[in-house]
C-alpha cells in the first residue's frame, strides 16, 4: 500500500507550474489527500496557473490529470469537530486559513506536507511533528 500523505494546495500550484517530472515521480509513488475547499482554490487561481506553468496546454492537462490520480479530495463532513478543534489551538495564532489542513491530518494521522516554512515551524513549536516541507519530502521520495 501507497504511504499516505495531506497535501497542500500550494504545493499542487508548484507542481502545476513546474511541470516537473520530479512532481509526478513523487505523487506516483504515494498517495493524497486534499481537503475539498482545495478545488475551489485551485480555480480561483487557474489563469494564473495558466500563465505561469512550463507546458503546453496539453502537456497540463495530462500532467493535472497523472496528478490527480494520486489525490482523493475530502468531503469536509468527514473531518470531526475534534480534529477541527485540536487544529484551531495548533493554527490560531499562525495561519488559519490551514486549519482544514491540520483537521485532516489530525482526523486521518497522516502527515501534512506544505511549503510554507512558517507553518511548519509553528507546529513543530506547539509539539505537532506530523508536517513537513515539500522540499523534505521530495529528497525523502527521491533518495
Amino acid at each position: 500500500m501507497k504511504q499516505r500523505f495531506v497535501v497542500d494546495v500550494n504545493v499542487l500550484f508548484s507542481a502545476l507550474m513546474s511541470g516537473k517530472d520530479l512532481y509526478i515521480n513523487a505523487f506516483t509513488s504515494c498517495q493524497f489527500l486534499l481537503p475539498d475547499f482545495a478545488l475551489s482554490e485551485l480555480q480561483k487561481y487557474q489563469l494564473l496557473i495558466l500563465e505561469k506553468t512550463k507546458l503546453s496546454i496539453t502537456d497540463l492537462q495530462a500532467f493535472t490529470l497523472a496528478l490527480f490520480e494520486q489525490i482523493t479530495v475530502v468531503p469536509n463532513m468527514l473531518i470531526s469537530n475534534q480534529s477541527y478543534l485540536q487544529a484551531f489551538e495548533l493554527c490560531k495564532d499562525i495561519d488559519e486559513k490551514d486549519l482544514t489542513y491540520i483537521a485532516l491530518s489530525i482526523e486521518f494521522d497522516l502527515p501534512f506536507i506544505t511549503k510554507d516554512n512558517i507553518l511548519v515551524e509553528g507546529l513543530k513549536k506547539k509539539g505537532f511533528q506530523n508536517v513537513k516541507l515539500l522540499a523534505d519530502f521530495l529528497n525523502e521520495i527521491i533518495i
